[in-house]
């Protein structure tokens, strides 16, 4: 996936909602499966993306989902502690979009509140809304669908992107926590509410982080 020969191939269109493999760089062999939250310039004129920062480490590479095209991109920025990761893109590899599947982004928008119907879209359960059940500044929680190599997918309200998937969560009833399944596609009704980081908290990290992503604009 990461050969030589991939240097060859023609670009790849990506936008948010787009799936990714990660390297894995304590097993190169090995590989995440995640989804691009969204992908723009910096304010150095960086084509570069983001996703989730439990996805892999700085330095790994990026590989495309469906062309298996390896190398278009690396990992130059991170933080474990608010999950997030810039990856750096290869312009002549790499063809932005705004839109993928029914998900199309064109701004960046605030966190959304309880009550509001978010929608995401992830390489592994699609695109797929669920009203907000909580939400702070910083991170929300909502019963979009989602499930492994959902990670990073973009929560949008209309064309806004205001959220990164990031992880499922028991549902928390008052002093009742109920773990329940995770979901396993759109028509699954039942299932556990997902994490999503606020994208508004991503960008102002990132920016008081410095390098690359920062001043982060979609495409």
């Amino acid at each position: 996936m990461f050969s030589g020969t991939a240097d060859a191939a023609p670009p790849v269109t990506l936008g948010g909602g787009s799936g990714i493999y990660v390297e894995q760089l304590d097993d190169p062999s090995s590989t995440a499966d995640c989804t691009l939250t969204s992908i723009g310039y910096d304010r150095d004129g960086k084509l570069v993306g983001l996703t989730a920062g439990h996805c892999g480490e700085v330095g790994a590479r990026i590989a495309a989902e469906y062309t298996r095209s390896g190398g278009i991109g690396v990992i130059a920025n991170k933080s474990a502690g608010n999950d997030w990761a810039v990856i750096v893109f290869d312009p002549s590899r790499v063809n932005p979009t705004k839109q993928v599947a029914q998900s199309v982004i064109n701004s960046v928008g605030a966190p959304p509140v309880i009550g509001d119907i978010a929608c995401k879209n992830g390489r592994t359960t699609g695109y797929t809304c669920g009203p907000v059940w909580e939400a702070t500044p910083n991170w929300f929680r909502s019963q979009v669908c989602a499930n492994h190599g959902d990670s990073g997918a973009p929560v949008i309200l209309g064309d806004r992107l205001v959220g990164m998937v990031v992880a499922g969560t028991d549902f928390d009833a008052g002093p009742i926590s109920i773990e329940l399944p995770a979901c396993k596609g759109a028509g699954d009704l039942i299932h556990e509410p997902e994490l999503s980081t606020t994208i508004s908290m991503v960008l102002a990290d990132i920016d008081r982080h410095g390098g690359a992503g920062a001043g982060f604009r979609p495409f």
